[in-house]
């Protein structure tokens, strides 16, 4: 493990500047003690524009946010340069699909270590797609990954993936699981900033979400699924979801029904659950709850549930707040286990979560020390 004290904070660059998941960035990092915003990236729109002009989007009081000026993308080599003369090593990537799909590899080939958003990604042989309680060991993908001189790309998944990869991994592990299915209600904040401003104007969005089905399955898959030095052997556990958009501002809930490979008791499963520790744990990561997932009483209470793993309600001082994800509704026959689960899909499914990355990343010195990528985690 590398001592960040003795580093000092790690300066970052934001790709996105209004929207839901680039202020959640930004929210975090402002008074992180490993991780140094020092530029951010945006539109023609919010070019030029300093962060404590651009209208705050998320729920909480803006915090004390640093003194940076709004740039523009413009040439994807030249903003590389550019972040690297300004000593910046990781890049927080919250754009759309065709700008991500852009300046990402661009900013990777020149050397830099994004973290990304991007559904374009996700399912692509070469690049780790990572929950850092389920998979760290995905990240082994970095050490082929030479097509980027130097830089690397590692990818988020979608919001709704997280909570679930995170309760189905253990079980998967110390059970074995043959069969899930799982159907969602995932909150209006999960179609970004324009979508939320709308539902507040009165807009009534359908529930249906687009290729959400598809995308939950393919990359629980992926994740949950066994990787060499190239590439990753998806899991084979037969999963079926049904994503539903409903009108509730933040938290995504999904009702999980799981066919186990033996019989066990209610006891075993959440002794399961509550014995469930990863390596973010075991180094006590910034952003780590020292829990990862936590029972609740009242699952639908997706308020109150969302924001389980810290001590406050307050993002931008207590970076595990919202951070673990929530379990109730537990209810055990033989082989069946159902269950739900809630977590808020714009920290511990987006901000927070890419930031555990990066943490992650640091202290295991993958970032630092580039010609000795996860030697500890793969002698695991």
């Amino acid at each position: 493990m590398v001592c960040m004290a003795t580093l000092g904070r790690v300066r970052c660059a934001i790709l996105g500047s209004r929207g839901l998941v680039a202020q959640r960035l930004l929210q975090r990092l402002a008074n992180h003690s490993w991780l140094h915003p020092v530029a951010v990236i945006g539109s023609p729109s919010t070019s030029g524009m300093r962060l404590c002009d651009l209208p705050w989007s998320p729920e909480e009081q803006s915090p004390e946010l640093p003194e940076i000026t709004v740039r523009e993308i413009g040439d994807p080599q030249e903003l590389a340069q550019r972040l690297l003369s300004e000593g910046i090593r990781i890049v927080f990537s919250a754009l759309p699909e065709e700008p991500a799909a852009i300046v990402e590899e661009a900013l990777a080939s020149a050397g830099l270590v994004v973290i990304s958003h991007s559904i374009i990604h996700r399912l692509e042989g070469h690049i780790p797609l990572i929950v850092p309680e389920v998979n760290a060991n995905h990240l082994e993908l970095l050490v082929h990954q030479n097509q980027y001189e130097g830089g690397k790309i590692v990818s988020c998944s979608g919001c709704m993936t997280v909570p679930l990869a995170i309760t189905l991994s253990p079980l998967d592990t110390k059970i074995g699981i043959d069969r899930v299915r799982i159907s969602t209600e995932q909150s209006l904040s999960g179609g970004g900033r324009g979508m939320l401003a709308e539902s507040r104007s009165g807009t009534i969005f359908s529930g249906e979400i687009d290729g959400e089905s598809g995308s939950v399955i393919d990359e629980l898959l992926r994740i949950l699924g066994k990787v060499d030095s190239l590439d990753v052997t998806s899991s084979e556990i037969d999963i079926e979801a049904s994503c539903q958009r409903v009108n509730r501002e933040y938290g995504h809930l999904a009702r999980v029904e799981v066919l186990l490979q033996r019989e066990v008791s209610a006891h075993e499963v959440i002794r399961t659950w509550t014995g469930f520790k990863s390596r973010a744990q075991e180094l006590d990561l910034p952003s780590a709850c020292l829990e990862p997932i936590h029972f609740v009483k009242n699952p639908g209470d997706v308020e109150e549930a969302r924001w389980v793993g810290g001590r406050s309600r307050s993002p931008s001082e207590d970076l595990r707040a919202a951070m673990a994800v929530a379990v109730g509704d537990i209810q055990v026959s033989g082989r069946n286990l159902t269950y739900t689960t809630v977590a808020d899909n714009t920290i511990r499914g987006a901000a927070g979560y890419s930031v555990l990355i990066a943490e992650l990343m640091l202290a295991e010195g993958i970032i630092h020390d580039s010609n000795h990528l996860l030697s500890n985690i793969q002698n695991q």
